[in-house]
């Protein structure tokens, strides 16, 4: 028995080392950003679904965090940047929006008027809370939520990282 209590523990220990490792190495092409990001929604903010990370580009995990939200709740823009895409993904209504660095955000379901290259301002109202089509399936099971992602060169990131409320990896005492 303490024999696969260690092995757990070394697991939890290893996959933790690579979820660092692995946020790490994509920030490391880009330095973080020299302004403040803000949350996407005005207070209060409830979160209800963490990051976390995959194992791989093609594994389970969560690339993004999930607000509790409601239909027509404005949507703001966490930093400066311009609008990277507008419009839907299947069936799903999402804004893109990049920022210095190469950082893109995105958020869905979310319906706007702004286009393509459209310059926007950290706490602009950039978009509202909307439905997705007929099949769009919610992504919080029983309650309507926005996912809101950040990504650098390609990888996925917690956008916690910028607007805080990461909570940090911690070691515990062995028992």
């Amino acid at each position: 028995m303490r024999n696969l209590r260690r092995s757990t523990t070394l697991i939890s220990l290893m996959a933790i080392g690579l979820i660092v490792w692995v946020q790490a190495s994509a920030l490391a092409a880009n330095q973080l950003p020299v302004g403040i990001w803000n949350p996407p929604l005005e207070a209060p903010i409830r979160l209800v679904n963490q990051y976390r990370q995959p194992n791989s580009d093609y594994s389970a995990g969560h690339r993004g965090v999930d607000y509790l939200v409601s239909d027509g709740q404005a949507v703001l823009a966490p930093a400066d940047g311009q609008v990277w895409f507008s419009g839907r993904v299947a069936n799903r209504p999402l804004l893109s929006l990049l920022h210095d660095g190469g950082y893109l955000t995105e958020f869905e379901p979310v319906c706007t008027d702004l286009a393509r290259g459209e310059r926007v301002f950290a706490g602009q109202a950039v978009a509202q809370v909307c439905q997705g089509n007929f099949s769009y399936l919610n992504h919080c099971p029983g309650a309507q939520c926005m996912h809101f992602s950040l990504r650098s060169a390609g990888a996925y990131l917690s956008p916690l990282i910028f607007i805080g409320g990461l909570n940090p990896s911690r070691l515990l005492p062995r028992p």
